[in-house]
Formats: C-alpha cells, structure tokens, sequence
C-alpha cells in the first residue's frame, strides 16, 4: 500500500511538471512565434484539453469499480462533470463518427444523458443525505475541495476572456484559462484515487450501502 501511495505521488509531481512544459510550449508558440493555429477548433489545444479531461473522467471512475470506497457519489459525480465538459469540449457532429454517437455526444441526446446521470447521483445521495452533507463539508473545506473551487474560477475568467476581444489572442487566453482549471481538476482525481474522502462516525449499515 505504501508504494502504491508512493506511486500516486510521483504520479502528481510528473503531472505538474508535464504540464508546465505544455503551457511553456503553447505560450511560446502563441506569442513568439504567433501560431494562432495552436488555439483553432479542434486544435492541439482542445484536444489536449478533452485528453486532460478524458484522464479526469478514468481516474475519478477505477476507484468506484475496484475499491470499496465510501465516498462513491463525489467520485462518480466528478467522472460526470469531467465526460460533459468533454462533450462541450468536442465537436462530435465535426467527427467521422455514427448518427448514434452524433446525437449521444451533442446537442439534446446529450443533454439528455448528462441530465439523467446527475438526476440519479443526486436521488441516490439523497436517500443518505445526511451522510453526504457532511461529507459534501468535509470536501469542500479539504485541499482537493480549494482545487475544484480554484477551477471553477479559472473556467469562469476563460468565459470572461472569451468576449473580451479587445485582448491580443484572447481566444488563446480562455482556452489556457479553461486547461488550468483542468488540470486542477486532473490533479484531485489523483489525489481522491489515493486518499478516501470519509467521516469517522457512522454505522456500519450505512458504511455497507456506501460500498456496495
């Protein structure tokens, strides 16, 4: 179990420092060598964003499936928020792909799904919302609860930049904006991986419908 640890943190250490490498080369692509192409629709940008958001997504679901963990709905409730910004991310009806994953990954089909999955998050927490509430306190006032916070505000400055077109390559600044809150998210998915979101006191009824 101590390696296994020892590996998740590597595992962040290497995240970080590849990241800052990423932002370095964009930046200077961007205002040195002036490839705006860096920051066109379904550019090396976007797709390092939905690659960024893809790893979320994986990461916040393999601890649902194979470890019994109490804390399951956050997990599975960051999984989805990670898949829908994948799916605002990608231009699905642009792709070379089915009707069927056209309609499931744009427009209403999916809406629709994204809807549905929080719907049944949300309705399964609330038949232990006294649990989840305190546990929703627990998270937010946790370093992996300031992360997803500092995230929020960072997708937030990127809308910000997105209009403001009186801004030098102020597209390329919300969608760096956007891969930092991101990656902020990429990082609490290795952190949750490795340390249990829990609360000391509960009874051991509800810690086995936690698990199961």
């Amino acid at each position: 179990m101590h390696e296994i640890k020892k590996l998740i943190d590597i595992r962040i250490y290497i995240t970080i420092i590849a990241y800052a490498i990423i932002f370095y080369y964009l930046g200077y692509s961007v205002y040195t060598l002036d490839q705006t192409s860096i920051y066109d629709e379904n550019g090396i940008l976007e797709n390092i964003q939905v690659l960024t958001l893809t790893f979320s997504c994986l990461i916040f679901l393999l601890p649902t499936i194979i470890q019994k963990r109490e804390d399951k709905i956050i997990l599975l409730f960051f999984s989805l928020l990670s898949l829908s910004f994948i799916l605002r991310e990608l231009d699905v009806e642009k792709l070379n792909v089915s009707d069927i994953l056209i309609f499931v990954g744009s427009g209403i089909g999916r809406n629709i799904i994204i809807t549905t999955g929080f719907i049944v998050l949300i309705s399964y927490a609330i038949f232990n919302r006294q649990y989840y509430k305190k546990l929703s306190k627990k998270f937010i006032i946790s370093v992996e609860g300031f992360l997803i916070i500092l995230a929020a505000i960072l997708l937030l400055s990127g809308d910000y930049f997105e209009h403001n077109t009186l801004l030098h390559h102020h597209v390329f600044l919300e969608e760096i904006f956007e891969l930092s809150g991101y990656v902020l998210i990429l990082l609490v998915s290795l952190i949750l991986y490795k340390n249990k979101l829990y609360l000391k006191v509960y009874n051991k009824q509800t810690q086995s419908k936690l698990e199961s």
